[in-house]
């Protein structure tokens, strides 16, 4: 009886816990925040690198995890203080809007381009051959055949 009880006020300290966990953040993880980051130094994301500057912009985090901080006022700071080179993923406005929209209309030209060229090249294709103005060439060769089968009868 006392294992049963000891093992459901574990289960409910570790319920209680795992949210509290979550919720420290104020709906960020420190994580999730590190691979949205650039590390400005080696150019790679801040939860792959080991610089000084790596290091100062975790501990930065897990401070302003800890004082409850939003994810955007923490993004937002480190953008003003480091500028926007040190998030992974350009901005979806202004002129680095471009570097979403530009990939994605290549790539529809480049469908375009192919269909016009696969088009192209079908119509471009001879036909079936045309039979000689002497008559069907499979005719005159069905009548040999025949011609032929006949005499070895």
């Amino acid at each position: 009886m006392r294992r049963l009880a000891a093992c459901l006020a574990a289960a409910v300290v570790l319920g209680l816990a795992a949210p509290s966990a979550a919720l420290a953040c104020n709906g960020w993880s420190e994580e999730d925040m590190q691979s949205q980051l650039m590390c400005i130094t080696c150019r790679v994301p801040i939860d792959q690198s080991e610089s000084a500057f790596a290091q100062h912009v975790r501990s930065f985090l897990h401070q302003k995890c800890v004082a409850g901080w939003t994810g955007s006022r923490v993004r937002d700071t480190l953008v003003d203080r480091f500028g926007e080179e040190i998030l992974a993923a350009p901005p979806k406005h202004g002129f680095s809007l471009l570097a979403w929209l530009v990939p994605g209309a290549v790539l529809l030209v480049g469908i375009g381009i192919a269909a016009t060229l696969a088009l192209r090249w079908s119509r471009s294709r001879p036909g079936p051959p045309r039979s000689p103005p002497g008559g069907d060439p499979d005719a005159a060769l069905a009548a040999r055949i025949d011609a032929d089968l006949a005499g070895f009868e």
